[in-house]
């Protein structure tokens, strides 16, 4: 989660929709970068990122609100 989006969620807005294609380079990024790190915890902290990137992946490709 980026620093911007904690801070929505922690004042109670809404995060603005992203497209799929979005959260799909986010979760590309979270493995590419997982297959550097040594530390085991960190992996599984990005490899985490990178499935509930594909999560929500699925659902903007599934909400009308999210196409741009």
């Amino acid at each position: 989660m980026e620093w911007e989006e904690a801070l929505l969620g922690a004042w109670g807005g809404e995060i603005p929709p992203q497209p799929a294609s979005y959260y799909r380079r986010r979760a590309a990024r979270a493995r590419q970068i997982a297959e550097g790190v040594t530390t085991r915890d960190m992996k599984a902290q990005l490899l985490d990122e990178a499935i509930r990137c594909d999560r929500l992946a699925v659902a903007a490709r599934e909400s009308p609100s999210a196409s741009r």
